[in-house]
Parts: C-alpha cells; structure tokens; sequence
C-alpha cells in the first residue's frame, strides 16, 4: 500500500465489470410484462448468500448475477451487486483492516499467558541472582539458542519459504528443536506464517499488525480469530508438508512430545546432572527459557512491523530492525525478508547479527545444507530503486537516510529499539460494509516477484550489450593504434630524405653553399613539400581508421 496515494473504494476485483453487466442486461419491460419474471425478495437473496464461506463457487456467482437482471430499480441492483461483490473471491491486497470489529477474549488464554509469565519473572529472578546453579542458567541460555534455531531455521526459513533443503538427520534434530520451543505444532506454526506473509497487516493475518503492537505481539492469542483468518486459512497450500510423515507424527502427537522434549527433558537435566533443585530446574529451564523464548518470536510480529525502516518496499509494513535481529538471532531485517521471503538469509547480508544465515552458511560447508535461494544484487537494486524509502546504505539518499525519529530524540542508532523511519504506509480499511479501501498500485503487488524477474533479465541483457559494445570500441582502438603506429615509424624515414635533399638543393652547381635570397626559396619549398608529406599521410591514417 503506498504511503502517498489516493485509495478508493472497491467492491471487488469483478465489480466493475458485474455493474456493466447487470444494468445492460437489465430488462425492464420483460419484468413488468413476465409475471414469472420476478424480483427475488431480500429474505432470498440473503439466505441464498449466507454461507460458512464468504466466497461463491462458480455457479453460485453465475445464478446470483442473473437475478440482477430481473432486478427492476437501480437501488436494488446495487445492493445485490453489493452482496455479490462481498461474496467474491478478490486478491490478497484487496483484504483490509475493519477497525470496527470487536474481538472476543477468550479468558482461559489470559489466565495461561498471565500465569506463565509470572513463572517466567520467577525464574528469570532464580537465574540471575545466584539462587540456581550457574550451570543451569547456562544451560537454559543454550536451550533457548537452540530452540530459537527450530524455530528460525527450521519452522521459518527451511519449512515456511522452502529457502533451502537439508538432510533428514538436520531436518530431525530441528524438528526436535521446534519442539523443544513450545509454539505449537510444526504444520500450524507454517500455516499461519504462510498467510501471514500471503495477507500481510490484514485481517486475513493472524497477528494483524494495524491493529497495535499489543496484538501483533500477544493479543492475537488471548483472543478469537478474527473470521477472516478462519476462512483463508483453509486456503493455504500445505501439501508439502502433508506429504512429510516426520511433520504428521509431530502434528498428531505434539502434546506428547511437548511434555517430554520441553518439559520433563530440560527440567530432569540439571537435576540429574549436577543435583539442581527441581523448582530452580523447573522455573529457570522451563518457565524462564519459554517466556524469553516466545517474547523473542513475538517481537517479529509487532516491533519489526512499527519501528524501523523500509529501503526495500515503504508500501508494506515490516521494517530493518536491528534490535529484533539481535534477540531474535537474525529474524529482525524483515523489510527485506517480505520483499524477498524465499531468501534463505533473511537479510541482505550475512550480517554479525544474523546468526542463523551463518549456522547454515557453516553447515554447507559440511554438506548438510544444499540449494540455497538468494535474490541477485540485480534483484534487489531494482526492489529498491522502485519501491524502497530511499533509506538504503548503497542505493538510498541522504535525506532518506536522515528521515527516522527516536524516542526522546536521543540514541540516534539502529540498534535504539525505537528507531523508526518517519515515513509510514497507510492501513487499508475496510467500509462497514466490508469492502476495502486500497490504492491502484497494489493491483499488481502480487505480481512482485515476476515483475523484478522480467527487471532483471533485462537488466543483464543491457549489461552484456554495454560490454559488447565495450569490447567492441576497445578492439578497433587497438587496431587503430597499431597502425598510427606503424605509420609513425615510415614517416621519419621520408623527413630524412626531404631533409637531405634539401641539403643538396642549397648546393649550387659548383658545389658552393646558395647565399641570400636564393638560398631561401630553396628552403621554403623543401619545407612547403615537408609540410604536404606530412598531411598526406595523417589524410591516409584518418581514412583508413574510418
């Protein structure tokens, strides 16, 4: 959505051309004269259109159209074709945010959230005032890296975006580090990713992010999906996944191996091992790993979606934030991973702060990790130049540089976590009536990926023209050079015979030296003849090269 354009109200993808349609085929003499002609009633229409599903199949839509034909007035034309319209597939870009809508708290959600987190601050307080074991905290800091890595390498970048492939004992070890982190099954975790980046800041997203930080962060879970999220995402292709049998024993058996791999496991540990107290174990291995743990994903829905820049694409709402990436072991340059979300970096670069790009830049080496995706140089030179906030370290300007705030105006660093870029795009709304407010430019916003495709193979075609052509400039220069030359080296050769001869000519026949005005002429035509060799053969060298 663009920061700077006019939106407009649109029904649906169709509308326009359902509109032209239902008034053209309009007859209203055959509704008058037809007494089985009738207009449907408002109790048909709308029982005929209720349904689970806001979308109409095929027939559906054909048979709801043609009653507006039999629709006499304008006004009730417009309110079928109103319904019609609601009721239509349309694209991703056109769902939008209905700041109207009341959410339903489901109290059993807060209760669990507000308890784990009192646990949490319980640990967090064992862990680093020395009432535990030092070995115990540092084994949960190891637990929380590795359950950070299930979630960022496996859940996200290796089964969400297919950025990579790995070998079946990688893809098990991060199938028992997801696990290990406790958000919920494998197959739900992607599916809710997938339509997070597919209807991105809308209420077809689970952690709608126009809706404030709170619920981008925690809120979405302490409440009832919003219907939109309901009804598309039973739309998300997950037939990879289906077909994986490790990922359906996880999915019919989570609760199971929740309690023994994130649970019973990391608390039994430290207790065994060098005698932990059981609560310490329990408060600081479970309770303090899992808040900190979850708290770290959650900041990719909310911060990095607020408080950053956008140099890749300023119409989206995800951001470059630095801080997220530090807690977050690389998830936080998520402008960059919404422009590019098949990228197995995550990130432009390998940054110090992306640390899961490196552990997999490290295990393929090993060959355990192979086909890794990237966007070219090319690709994303052209994402910024066309869509970005002008805040990019290479393609940007200095004033799009300059163009971010932060909190008390102090701090003026990347890493600052409220560290924002002024520029920020506008929400599309929903009407009451539940049509979205979009601009024109997002009608081709899906279309992002093989639009910069096209860009960059053009892109490379005019750099390999630009070098042929160089190639082709520097091979008649040589030639050219070549024969100057050797050109250069004849010419000498004919000074010395003018110049002997001249010395002859100033000889007269007696074989004494010409005096005065004699001797004079003598020179100046030896020189005029001097002068005419020369130009003849720069007027032979300029011929040739041409």
């Amino acid at each position: 959505m663009g920061a700077d354009s006019q939106t407009k109200t649109i029904l649906c993808a169709k509308t326009p051309e359902l509109i032209e349609t239902a008034i053209a085929d309009r007859k209203p003499e055959q509704s008058q004269t037809d007494p089985h002609n009738r207009a449907p009633t408002a109790e048909s229409l709308a029982a005929e259109l209720s349904q689970s599903d806001s979308t109409l199949s095929g027939a559906q839509f054909e048979k709801a159209l043609q009653t507006c034909s039999n629709v006499v007035h304008e006004a009730e034309v417009d309110r079928k074709l109103k319904e019609i319209g609601a009721a239509t597939p349309i694209l991703p870009s056109e769902i939008g945010t209905d700041f109207n809508f009341k959410r339903e708290i489901v109290w059993k959600n807060v209760v669990g959230f507000l308890l784990l987190h009192i646990c949490g601050w319980v640990g967090l307080h064992l862990a680093f005032w020395r009432y535990c074991d030092y070995r115990t905290t540092l084994y949960t800091l190891w637990l929380m890296y590795a359950s950070g890595q299930g979630v960022t390498m496996g859940a996200h970048r290796l089964w969400s975006h297919r950025a990579f492939k790995a070998k079946l004992w990688l893809r098990i070890i991060l199938l028992w580090m997801h696990t290990l982190a406790g958000q919920n099954c494998l197959y739900v975790w992607v599916r809710d990713h997938r339509q997070h980046h597919k209807f991105s800041d809308t209420d077809a997203d689970p952690h709608n992010a126009n809706r404030g930080f709170f619920f981008s962060h925690i809120g979405w879970l302490l409440s009832k999906k919003h219907p939109k999220v309901i009804e598309y995402g039973k739309k998300i292709d997950m037939s990879d996944l289906e077909a994986d049998p490790l990922i359906m024993f996880q999915k019919d058996h989570y609760k199971l191996l929740y309690t023994i791999f994130a649970l019973f496991g990391p608390t039994a540990i430290p207790v065994y091992f060098w005698g932990e107290n059981p609560w310490y174990a329990l408060f600081v291995a479970f309770f303090f790993r899992t808040v900190l743990s979850l708290n770290a994903t959650w900041s990719v829905n909310s911060a990095a979606h607020m408080f950053g820049t956008r140099p890749y694409d300023k119409t989206m709402w995800p951001v470059e934030n630095m801080f997220v990436s530090f807690v977050a072991v690389g998830e936080g340059w998520h402008n960059y991973h919404h422009a590019f979300p098949w990228d197995y970096r995550a990130s432009e670069y390998g940054t110090p702060l992306n640390l899961t790009g490196t552990l997999i830049d490290l295990l393929a080496k090993f060959g355990a990790v192979y086909d890794r995706k990237t966007a070219t140089p090319n690709m994303v030179k052209n994402r910024v130049m066309r869509t970005g906030d002008k805040s990019h370290h290479t393609y940007g300007t200095d004033e799009g540089r300059s163009a971010f705030t932060t909190l008390w105006n102090i701090w003026k660093h990347p890493s600052n976590p409220s560290y924002n870029s002024i520029y920020t795009p506008k929400p599309k709304i929903l009407q009451s009536d539940g049509y979205a407010l979009i601009p024109d430019e997002l009608k081709q916003s899906e279309r992002d990926e093989d639009i910069l495709s096209k860009e960059n193979e053009e892109l490379m075609r005019r750099q390999k023209e630009e070098e042929n052509r160089t190639t082709e400039a520097n091979q008649i220069y040589n030639k050219l050079s070549k024969y100057i030359k050797e050109q250069q080296q004849s010419v000498p050769e004919s000074v010395d015979e003018l110049l002997l001869q001249q010395s002859n000519n100033n000889v007269d026949k007696t074989g004494h030296p010409m005096q005065g005005k004699a001797a004079l002429n003598v020179v100046d035509c030896n020189d005029n003849a001097l002068v005419k060799r020369k130009v003849t053969v720069d007027a032979e060298s300029s011929t040739t090269s041409h």
